[in-house]
């Protein structure tokens, strides 16, 4: 039986990706904080959101992103950056966690989705699903959901379904 109370969080991090807490019938969205206009990782604010993070009663799920053939080195580098931001931060405070490839987590919430032109098109139609009630947007004056955002929570629910049980 899948704990009421129980954290289960999905990482996604890229520097448009997200942290999303499920835990029992909450949803709790965090876009990654950036410092100023510089679209720099804020280390320090992202700590601060792992403080918030129960050790004792959580499991966290970061994306194993991988360089992008024929991405640019910029791209790739900053993916790489923000995995490694997430895994020290899950680390440094002795959080349980487990990196898990993007073909893992989408097979799971996909299954009963239409296949159609990319997976994040069928990752949001999966998550609608899963989760009608959810505002996937990053802000109240964005029009579209945020992508990060429903792979974030993606994640969360891959997490619950794979190690709540």
């Amino acid at each position: 039986m899948i704990e009421q109370n129980k954290m289960w969080i999905g990482l996604d991090p890229g520097k448009e990706g997200a942290i999303v807490i499920l835990q029992g019938d909450t949803v709790t969205k965090h876009i990654y904080p950036m410092i100023g206009t510089s679209k720099e990782y804020d280390i320090q604010a992202i700590r601060d959101i792992f403080l918030t993070f129960d050790k004792d009663n959580c499991h966290l799920v970061i994306e194993n992103v991988h360089a992008i053939a024929g991405g640019s080195a910029k791209a790739n580098w900053s993916f790489s950056r923000g995995k490694s931001i997430l895994e020290v931060l899950a680390v440094a405070y002795d959080l349980p966690h487990t990196l898990v490839n993007p073909k893992a987590w989408q097979k799971l919430i996909h299954q009963g989705v239409p296949k159609m032109d990319t997976a994040k098109d069928m990752t949001l139609m999966a998550i609608k699903r899963l989760y009608p009630t959810v505002d996937l947007r990053k802000s109240e004056r964005a029009k579209k959901p945020h992508d990060g955002i429903y792979d974030a929570l993606g994640m969360a629910h891959y997490c619950k379904m794979t190690y709540g049980l």
